[in-house]
Order: structure tokens, then sequence, then C-alpha cells
């Protein structure tokens, strides 16, 4: 089988500028969705009981809807309730952080309720302040505990960034379309390519976690 129409310069140069738009809506995205899953479990955990109920009607509601309606919410519901215009990358972002973020403070609060008590008794006992006991204690502890799961949903975040198509980002999947939508017209070869792709850099990410969980060991 010929595949010089595949590999070619300008081919293989219009997918990796996805693989780029790809990579960054993932990376910001899970920058994003870290610290705010950090700080929605802590609010979910929290004692005082309004921030809690709020903080957990709003994990509850994001698990319970698909990320696709997100994405549409962010780029046509909520530029009218803003009253502005979203660019579709922004909307992207705005969309995976928002509903990754529910799932990492899910991960992120059981991590944290994994932890003996008796240690952060310990710590308490010793004069630490329960943010002390938090910095320094529960959550390193914690990060051993949720670290597999916190780089399983990153690899989900990245494979979720083509769903973005829909709304128009020429991310990596979405190029893969373009490209096999013209002559010879051999969509198997091109998507092949694009999964070997998607499995590269999940593989790369799967990685990175790893050593990161052998690090805090």
């Amino acid at each position: 089988m010929d595949l010089s129409w595949l590999f070619n310069g300008p081919t293989l140069i219009f997918l990796a500028g996805g693989l780029g738009i790809t990579l960054e809506l993932a990376a910001i995205s899970i920058a994003i969705s870290f610290v705010t899953g950090v700080l929605l479990a802590l609010g979910r955990l929290s004692r005082f009981r309004p921030l809690s109920l709020i903080v957990t009607t709003y994990i509850e509601g994001m698990r319970a809807v698909p990320v696709l309606l997100v994405i549409f919410f962010a780029y046509f519901a909520l530029p009218r309730i803003l009253g502005l215009k979203l660019d579709p990358f922004v909307a992207g972002v705005i969309a995976l952080s928002a509903f990754t973020a529910a799932l990492v403070a899910e991960i992120v609060r059981a991590g944290i309720l994994a932890v003996p008590k008796g240690l952060t008794e310990a710590a308490l006992s010793q004069g630490l302040s329960q943010a002390q006991v938090l910095r320094i204690v529960t959550l390193p502890i914690a990060v051993r505990q949720m670290m597999p799961a916190l780089v399983a949903q990153f690899v989900t975040l990245l494979k979720d960034t083509s769903l973005t198509a829909v709304i128009g980002i020429l991310e990596l999947t979405r190029r893969g379309q373009i490209v096999f939508a013209q002559p010879p017209f051999q969509p198997i070869p091109v998507f092949a390519l694009i999964a070997l792709i998607y499995f590269t850099a999940n593989f790369g990410l799967s990685q990175i976690g790893r050593r990161l969980e052998a690090r805090t060991l």
C-alpha cells in the first residue's frame, strides 16, 4: 500500500500542529483541574456545612453529566450568561478543567481520608495547626495514595481533548478527519497513525506519573 500521501512533509506538519494543540489543551486543563480539584476536595471536607454542601452539589452534578455536554455548555451557553464571546480553545479549557476538577476532587478526598487518623492526631498533639498538619503530614501521605488514580484521570483528560473538535478546535483527531477527507480517502491509515500518537502520548504521561509516584515513596 502506498502511504506516501500520508507520510509527507505537509501532512505530518499538519498533524503535528494538531498534536501541539492537543497537548497544550491537556496541559493547561490538567494544571487548572488539579489545583481546583484540591480546593474542591478541601471544601467538601470542610466542617463549614454550607460550603461543603455547595461543593458536594457541584461535584455530584459534574459526575452525573457527560463531558460533551459540559463542552457544549461552555461554548454555547456560558458566553450568553456572561455576555461575552469565548474563543473555542478557552471554552475547551474551561469545560475540561471544570469537569475533571470534580473527578480530581473525589480522588484527592479519598486520598486524604485514607491517611490514618492517628498520624494527624499525633501531629496536632505536637502543637501543629490544622493547616500545618495538612501541609506537612496529610497531603504528602495522601499523594502517594492518589497518584495512580490521578494519572489515570489525566490520561482520560488527554483523550477527552478529542471531543473539543465539536466546537471547532483543530486538535489531533479533527485534523485526522480533514486528512482522510482528501484523496485518496483512506481513513484506516490515518486513524491508525493517530491512535499510535495518542498511545505514545498517554504512555509517556503514565511513565511520568510512575516516576512521580516512585519519588513520593
